[in-house]
Order: structure tokens, then sequence, then C-alpha cells
């Protein structure tokens, strides 16, 4: 074997035991720990996925073992729930009649279908929960994506799902996330929610980011987008002095 053969069955090895360690691993953070760009670690992913040693995702690679670590929607539902209201009430002021609006399967846009003003605009999601929020509101009509349901996060994925919304032309979409990061971007943490969050930001006009203080400096296995594609971000995050300088005009920081 060359040398250059060695090199890279060492780095290809090592690829392997991170992410069997830690499940899962992106592959910028890949590039970092081994010293290598961004090109060769997708090479590498591709050449190991070929093989069987691990599965690839979008931004990076899982184990074989790997389990979807997102967190259920009845679970997330509880979690923070004044922070969440309070950025709503936010994202709220930013419906105006015969608007078209976009809403993810978070429980921030759920949180916001439940307090939407019954006024005439169209929802687009994907979310059972967002449909049963508004189906008591007779001026707002709700178009359901179809697609294959998720028990675990109450709202419908895959390619019908995906062709439907890319299709579309929205006024404004509402999203959340898993972490948020002035540097690195906008994460979540499975493909489920990473393909329709990114189809959402596309086809809005605008896009308005709903990321209580739990999200800051975050990331997860799946980056959505950089925050310049975010029109809006809602927080209610101590931001870093250079953070805050940085997205001055975008951030909404509520105490």
């Amino acid at each position: 074997m060359t040398r250059c053969g060695v090199k890279s069955f060492t780095r290809t090895n090592q690829i392997v035991k991170i992410i069997t360690q830690a499940g899962q691993a992106t592959v910028v953070d890949l590039s970092i720990e081994l010293g290598v760009s961004v090109e060769t670690v997708r090479r590498d992913l591709k050449a190991l996925d070929e093989k069987g040693d691990l599965v690839r995702v979008h931004g990076g690679a899982v184990s074989k073992e790997y389990q979807d670590v997102g967190t259920s929607f009845v679970n997330r539902a509880g979690s923070n729930v004044e922070d969440k209201r309070k950025l709503v009430d936010q994202a709220i002021s930013n419906v105006f009649e015969g608007a078209v609006i976009g809403l993810d399967a978070s429980s921030s846009s759920w949180h916001f279908a439940q307090d939407m003003p019954d006024m005439r605009c169209t929802i687009v999601t994907n979310s059972i929960n967002n449909i049963s929020a508004l189906s008591g509101k007779k001026n707002i009509s709700v178009i359901s994506l179809g697609g294959c349901y998720s028990e675990k996060y109450k709202a419908f994925y895959g390619m019908i799902t995906n062709n439907t919304l890319a299709g579309m032309a929205l006024d404004f979409c509402v999203i959340s996330c898993a972490g948020f990061d002035v540097d690195s971007g906008v994460w979540d943490s499975n493909e489920y929610n990473y393909d329709v969050k990114r189809i959402l930001i596309e086809v809005s006009e605008k896009t308005i980011l709903i990321a209580d203080k739990s999200k800051y400096k975050k990331r997860s296995l799946l980056k959505v987008c950089e925050i310049d594609d975010i029109d809006m971000i809602l927080s209610n995050a101590i931001l870093s002095d250079e953070d805050e300088m940085r997205i001055k005009g975008k951030m909404n920081i509520l105490p």
C-alpha cells in the first residue's frame, strides 16, 4: 500500500471510530478534527457508506446503529412554554389579511397556530397538531402537506411532502430549530425536519426563526441554513456583543 493509501486508510478508520463513539458527526466537525478538507471528508463518507461501515445523511453521517435522536413532539411541547409563547406573540404581529404562511412541525409553530387570530389567510403545514389547532378558525384556509406520517413528530414527511411544498410560493414561514449560532448557522437533529425547513425557507419571501434561549450557541447533526438566510430571529437569548452587532436589524430580543 502506498503512503497516500495508508493515510487514507488511517483517516477512514478514524472517521468510523469517531462516528461509532458519538453516533453521528457533521462533515465540518470531521474536517476540523482530522485536519483535511470538507471535500476529502465527503469522499471518505461516500466510500464508507458504500462499504456499509456507516450511513451518510445530509451534512454528515451516522453510525449503522444510529437511532433518530430528534426529540418527540410530545416532549418538545412541554418545554420552555412561557418563553415560546412570548416569542410567538411577536411572530403573530407579522400576519396580515390574505397572507400565505408556512409552518413547520415545531412546538413553536404549534403555539403560533393556537394563538393566531381568525383572519382571512392560508396556512401550509405538514403538522397534524397545527391542523388541529386551526380547525375551529373558519376564516383560515389550511393546506395539509401529504406524505408519510411520523407518529413521533406528529407530522408528514418524505418525497410527497417535499415535492408538494417545493411547488408553492409563501409570503412567510415560521420555523424553529435544535440550535442556532451566529457563526455556524441554524441546526436541526434529523433529516425529516431538515428537509421541510430547507424548502420552507426556499419558497418563502420571509423566514421567521423562533428560538428560545436554550437554543443559542448549540449545534446538532444537520445544518439547515446560514444565519443570513433568516430574515427575523425571535429569541430571549443573551447574545454576546459581537453576535448582537453581526445580526443587528434581524434580531428581536425579548426579556
